[in-house]
């Protein structure tokens, strides 16, 4: 009786050392995979400016230009244009105000768009960079003209990628709060600068913030994303993060976009996603944005969705949405989905090599 007794807990010893030598296995190779990120060349296609920019850099943008900020003690000011818990899609969108109000000037612009560049480069090794913006939005109700905003936030733009070996491009953003006129406005400036280096059209904005938002139709903007297309500027547009399918359908259906942002709400439609996959239309993901938004619910939720994806071939990239804002990086966004087994790093290499190739930059026109 006692060998048998001996002989289980010997067994039982073995089994524990063997898990446990899997396991450091296991986290040695992570640690190997997470740091196989800090060499690669990565492609961020879905950043925003206005949440691409430190708050010690708004600060000094915002002081450099006597703008009267809601406070004057800096790390209130910080907590202000910061998201550090997930508090939902609005509230998420409403820190764009200040930012957006912070970059409303051609020096303001130049300075942000060649700090944006110029940091993606040195914290993440990132080679091919996007950045969307609005111009209207930051022109202070008409005050500031369009042409300067552009042409300043191009040079700033220009500037970084003389210092850095990085190919960067601008998106133009419409938004669902806009006239048509609003929005064919962005449209023909994207395609006046498009040799200086914008790349493509957006569109973002507010679902029920305001009345226009909430009537808002994706066909209300078919005309602008035609004559986008026909000067072969690339089209993607924000639909499937906090909208339903339905909206997501009307997209597909009528702009027939070549990516969407977010668009994680296709996984509960198996036909839209066989229409995604066929259609190659790119899904630009944000994994930590979405929880912040609340688009997902957690990291479970997250693994499930990516899951999904991968099962029906729906191909997706890895974005930030906006690194600065949520004190996250492109390549710490990698890193999280692989310690979290929510991706392989086969399944993340494949991510950004599609990143590298469906970038608007092989459309548009850059120094």
């Amino acid at each position: 009786m006692l060998f048998f007794l001996k002989q289980r807990i010997s067994l039982a010893h073995a089994k524990h050392e063997q898990k446990a030598a899997l396991d450091v296995h296991q986290t040695k190779k992570r640690m190997f995979d997470s740091n196989f990120f800090v060499s690669l060349e990565l492609a961020e296609i879905h950043t925003h400016l206005g949440f691409s920019v430190s708050p010690t850099m708004l600060w000094e943008i915002a002081h450099n230009q006597g703008l009267r900020l809601p406070t004057k003690n800096y790390f209130e000011f910080e907590k202000l244009v910061t998201m550090y818990e997930s508090k939902g899609y609005e509230e998420y969108l409403m820190l764009f105000d200040l930012t957006e109000k912070i970059q409303s000037s051609p020096e303001a612009l130049f300075l942000a768009t060649e700090t944006a560049v110029s940091s993606a480069y040195r914290k993440n090794n990132i080679t091919t960079l996007e950045l969307r913006f609005n111009p209207i939005l930051r022109s202070r109700s008409g005050e500031r003209d369009l042409d300067h905003l552009i042409v300043f936030a191009i040079q700033g733009m220009e500037r970084a990628m003389l210092k850095y070996p990085v190919n960067a491009g601008l998106i133009l953003m419409m938004d669902r709060r806009f006239t048509l006129r609003e929005n064919e406005i962005i449209v023909e400036k994207a395609i006046k600068y498009k040799s200086r280096g914008i790349i493509g059209v957006d569109l973002a904005g507010p679902i029920h913030r305001t009345e226009s938002s909430k009537v808002f139709r994706p066909k209300d903007i078919l005309s602008c994303v035609r004559e986008a297309r026909k000067h072969e500027l690339g089209v993607t547009v924000h639909t499937g993060e906090t909208t339903s399918t339905d909206e997501m359908w009307e997209v597909v259906n009528n702009l027939r976009p070549d990516r969407i942002g977010h668009g994680i709400a296709c996984v509960t439609d198996e036909k839209l996603m066989n229409i995604l996959k066929s259609k190659r239309i790119v899904l630009e993901t944000c994994p930590t944005s979405n929880l912040h938004t609340k688009a997902l619910k957690n990291i479970d939720h997250m693994r499930e969705m990516y899951k999904t994806l991968l099962q029906h071939d729906v191909p997706f990239t890895i974005n930030t949405d906006g690194p600065e804002m949520q004190k996250i990086s492109l390549r710490g966004e990698y890193q999280m989905l692989l310690e979290h087994n929510v991706l392989t790093k086969k399944e993340l290499l494949t991510a950004n090599k599609l990143a590298h190739k469906v970038s608007f930059l092989k459309k548009g026109s850059s120094i």
